[in-house]
């Protein structure tokens, strides 16, 4: 039976490693776009590099950080690094949204324009 330590070390280590090959799988069926992947594949890079470099890298930054269990430093990290992803599809949204909102308007006031021109032609035809 494993440990309790060494379950957590081999989900710290196969998880990013894993969620890694899964953004890229998802780029090359072209379900997620390269610009929106870059950053998922930076975090699970960086979460994969941690855990693997652990007894070296993660358990210098555990230790810069205040965190007494290096593991969960890399969970820290990890969430921040989700949170970065988080703010960039926000702002993708936005500007998305901002856009969306331009392009409605735009063709409201194309619908206007076509309706007055057809109302001109009619009222043209019928003299």
């Amino acid at each position: 039976m494993l440990s309790e330590i060494a379950r957590v070390e081999i989900l710290m280590t196969a998880g990013p490693m894993l969620m890694f090959l899964f953004v890229l799988e998802l780029v090359r069926r072209r379900q997620l776009r390269e610009d929106y992947s870059l950053l998922w594949l930076a975090t699970f890079g960086v979460l994969a590099l941690l855990s693997l470099f652990r007894d070296s890298f993660l358990y210098q930054v555990a230790n810069l950080m205040g965190i007494a269990y290096p593991p969960a430093a890399l969970f820290v990290i990890g969430f921040g690094l989700t949170l970065l992803v988080l703010i960039q599809f926000s702002l993708v949204i936005t500007r998305l949204s901002t856009q969306n909102k331009q392009a409605a308007q735009h063709i409201a006031l194309l619908g206007a324009r076509v309706r007055e021109l057809e109302r001109r032609l009619e009222t043209q035809e019928q003299k």
